[in-house]
């Protein structure tokens, strides 16, 4: 059965625009009732909202996910910031208000203002098919609704319009399982999501935005197998690749092109010698009885964002500059075009500006939190977060095979979310086909080991210098550097495993010896505090040495004081580095570091080398001033 809640925004209309006749005698709606009726036809998960302390005062326990839900999502933003108002009447003008920003209408109306009161959308409204034969009467803008008149508002959404629903997930990085602690749903969960919305929709998609193959040991170990075949299991409709999906190399990427029973899309990356697309650009799709194309593109930066030897051969191209080509040549066989992007929000945000004829970009890449689709331009923008800790939820609302609107939610984990049990066991079975191995103790720790994203992407910590240390003991270097996006998670205090090893440093990185002169030892540095205080992967830490930073200079010209040694660095001087054969490659942007002498290649795993460090019993070390930002 379809749902009924896109009729609110074009049926309020009425609200203003009929002529005034006597009430009905059903009970006036409540704020709350209208919210809560609201909410549910939306297929809003209101229970999936934790509510510690509500915004509001007088709402209760029961209907504080209801009202936290609508603020979330923007529906009752100008209500006073202490109460809500729950047992007020819903007058016809608010209710088209709410109605118009629960549908991502608002822009498209002007309220309740005099032009519309002078009849100026008086025609959109009856082309709807709104406006007339009202049986429970008029509905009138200064004066409350009745729950007769809001059951028939909701209830013409059934034979009025469409939709086209897209779960989609985005920089999943192998998350399979759950983690409650972590609010990891986990793709069992994820898949009863989508089970649910493919039951209950007219039409349906699951899609994902890249970055789904690589990040926990239940991946890595298979290199990407067991993520695969559960997103084969689930059914998947798409998968844009990621520029972590490329950390096995791109000829491992095309088998699991080949392994899964969905296409791995991007439209920017091609084969440097032939310019051939190296993956399907675009796949369409039938559903509502229209051809919807989705195309795929990839972060332009992924050559500096995994290891360069992965794609050497590729060429990626820049991501708005190829959007256009695309489109241009998708929409010759569609009647709508959505973009699923690998590439970031800032970036979808400039191809939405810049690129004609996007319906909808679902993106991944910079783990972005967008409760409710964002619209620039003419093009609505959602994602998803990370990690499996939410499912993007996404409507596009046909009117007449028209694209009318675009709107949606995000659904997190709450209690009453199952996981699909078949799903649940796969995942299971590769868990069990590590586990020994992963279980095994190397060490013993007597502190929690920071690896915080927000952590060590800004900032110097103990497990950057614990990492940075081991390397430059290993290698007897003058001085060792990391960068913070290869620490993927804390070390906790206590007995430490082998999996807490591959947890906090996923990547299959090897410790390397080369010789840079002070000039390129500065230059990479000052590109890894290039962006400093945002986050940023290629934010440096380092053991042997020390140095100060003013953040208020121009990038480039930040670095104060530099000493390796206890000594001030040379500039001319030639130094012995040990660092991860991805820097050493000019990986995040590293590129002074890619012209230096290769002087070592041990072939051993980071994650090797911190692991003999730990079971050797060396001493823990702590932030100590190594890297000091002047304030």
């Amino acid at each position: 059965m379809l749902n009924k809640w896109t009729v609110c925004w074009c049926a309020a209309a009425l609200l203003l625009i009929l002529p005034i006749s006597q009430a009905s005698a059903a009970e006036e709606i409540s704020r709350e009732e209208f919210i809560k009726e609201l909410m549910d036809t939306m297929d809003v998960p209101v229970e999936s909202w934790e509510v510690e302390e509500s915004h509001f005062t007088d709402v209760d326990e029961e209907f504080a996910p209801y009202a936290e839900a609508a603020l979330e999502l923007g529906i009752t933003n100008g209500w006073t910031e202490k109460e809500f108002g729950t047992e007020k009447s819903v007058t016809g003008s608010q209710a088209l208000l709410l109605s118009l920003r629960a549908l991502q209408l608002e822009n498209s109306y002007d309220r309740y203002d005099s032009t519309i009161k002078n009849g100026k959308h008086r025609g959109k409204a009856a082309q709807l098919g709104l406006l007339q034969n009202y049986e429970s009467g008029p509905l009138r803008p200064n004066h409350p609704i009745n729950e007769d008149q809001m059951d028939e508002l909701f209830d013409r959404y059934e034979n009025n319009f469409e939709r086209l629903t897209f779960v989609h997930t985005n920089d999943v990085h192998g998350r399979l399982a759950a983690d409650e602690e972590n609010g990891e749903m986990g793709l069992a969960k994820i898949a009863t999501i989508a089970d649910k919305i493919e039951n209950e929709s007219e039409s349906s998609l699951i899609v994902d935005l890249g970055d789904a193959f690589h990040g926990t040991n239940v991946v890595n170990f298979n290199e990407g197998e067991a993520a695969a075949d559960v997103m084969n299991e689930i059914g998947y409709d798409a998968l844009t690749a990621g520029n972590h999906d490329f950390n096995y190399g791109y000829e491992r990427l095309l088998e699991l092109d080949d392994r899964t029973d969905f296409p791995v899309l991007s439209g920017n990356v091609v084969y440097t010698e032939s310019g051939e697309e190296f993956l399907t650009s675009t796949h369409h799709v039938r559903a509502l009885d229209k051809t919807i194309a989705l195309v795929g593109l990839t972060a332009a930066d992924t050559p500096i964002s995994t290891h360069p030897d992965n794609v050497d051969g590729l060429t990626f191209e820049n991501e708005v500059d190829a959007a256009q080509q695309l489109v241009d040549e998708a929409r010759k066989e569609a009647d709508h075009v959505v973009l699923l992007t690998h590439n970031g929000y800032s970036v979808d945000q400039k191809i939405a500006e810049k690129v004609d004829g996007i319906d909808l970009i679902l993106g991944g890449h910079s783990h972005t939190t967008i409760e409710s689709p964002k619209k620039h331009g003419n093009t609505f923008i959602s994602q998803a977060y990370e990690h499996s800790k939410a499912a993007g939820v996404t409507h596009m609302v046909f009117h007449k095979n028209e694209l009318l609107t675009v709107n949606g939610h995000l659904i997190r984990d709450h209690e009453e979310l199952e996981p699909d049990p078949e799903i649940e066991q796969i995942i299971s079975n590769y868990e069990k086909e590590v586990e020994e191995q992963l279980s095994e103790v190397i060490g013993t720790i007597d502190t929690t080991l920071d690896g915080a994203r927000e952590l060590v992407r800004t900032q110097e910590t103990n497990l950057g210098n614990l990492v940075t240390d081991a390397m430059r003991e290993m290698t007897d270097a003058d001085i060792a550097i990391t960068n913070g996006g290869g620490i993927r998670d804390n070390m906790e205090a206590g007995d430490v495993t082998l999996q807490d090893v591959l947890t906090a440093f996923p990547f299959p990185n090897t410790v390397v010896a080369i010789e840079l002169t002070g000039e390129q030892i500065i230059e990479g540095i000052e590109h890894g505090i290039r962006l400093y205080p945002e986050q940023n992967g290629g934010f440096p830490h380092i053991s042997g040495a020390q140095f100060t930073f003013d953040p208020s200079q121009e990038p480039g010209s930040r670095i104060q004081e530099f000493t390796i040694n206890g000594e001030t660095l040379d500039e001319q001087e030639t130094y012995v580095a040990a660092t991860n054969d991805f820097l050493a490659a000019g990986g995040d942007g590293y590129e002074s570091f890619a012209e230096g002498e290769t002087l070592f290649e041990s072939g051993k795993a980071l994650s090797d080398v911190i692991s003999d460090y730990i079971a050797a019993g060396k001493p823990i070390p702590k932030a100590e001033g190594r890297i000091i930002p002047l304030d």
